[in-house]
Formats: structure tokens, sequence, C-alpha cells
């Protein structure tokens, strides 16, 4: 098995979970609001294992690496930080979110 690496989420990845969270509850039901958090959640604390065999996400603009692995409709951004053995989240969004958006990864 392959090393362990800590994943952190930014605050910017927090306030998306939020965000997903309240819109859920706004506008489907508190049962679907925990649900998709619960998930988004778990697949999150899979990045620990082998975060470079998720796939590289396109159209950023920056010249960091990032990848993404969706749930559902979800996709979670994130950065590999070898040296720390670190797994930085840094979004969490829609996957047809405005591509535009991407251009604005730390």
């Amino acid at each position: 098995m392959g090393q362990t690496y800590q994943v952190v989420l930014t605050p910017g990845a927090q306030a998306d979970i939020k965000s997903i969270y309240d819109y859920l509850l706004e506008n489907a039901s508190y049962q679907t609001a925990e649900r998709v958090k619960a998930g988004i959640e778990e697949e999150i604390v899979k990045l620990a294992q082998m975060p470079e065999s998720r796939g590289l996400l396109q159209g950023t603009t920056s010249n960091t690496v990032y990848r993404r692995v969706l749930k559902w409709s979800y996709r979670i951004i994130f950065t590999i930080e070898e040296e720390e053995l670190r797994v930085l989240v840094v979004r969490i969004d829609h996957a047809k979110s405005d591509p535009d958006k991407l251009k604005d990864l730390p």
C-alpha cells in the first residue's frame, strides 16, 4: 500500500460545502442536503490514498497542477503537495459550473 496523505480543505472549499448544503436545504430537502454533504466528505477522505490516480483538471491558467474527482454532479478540485504528503482541496463546485471560474484557482 502507498503512502497516506493528510487531506486539508482550504477555507474556500469549506465555504463551498456550506454553500452546496445551504442550497440543497433550501431547494431540495434536509435529507438530500445531508446525503450530498456526507457523500462529498466521504470522497474527500478517500483522497488520503493514491490521490495521484485522480484525473487532471483541464482549463486552468495556473502553473499549479490540479486534479479533480467527481462525486455525483460535484467536482472536488485539489492539488498534491508531495513534499508535505498533503492533499489540498481548493474548490468544490457543480460539474456544470462556469469554466471561467477555474481561472481564479490559487
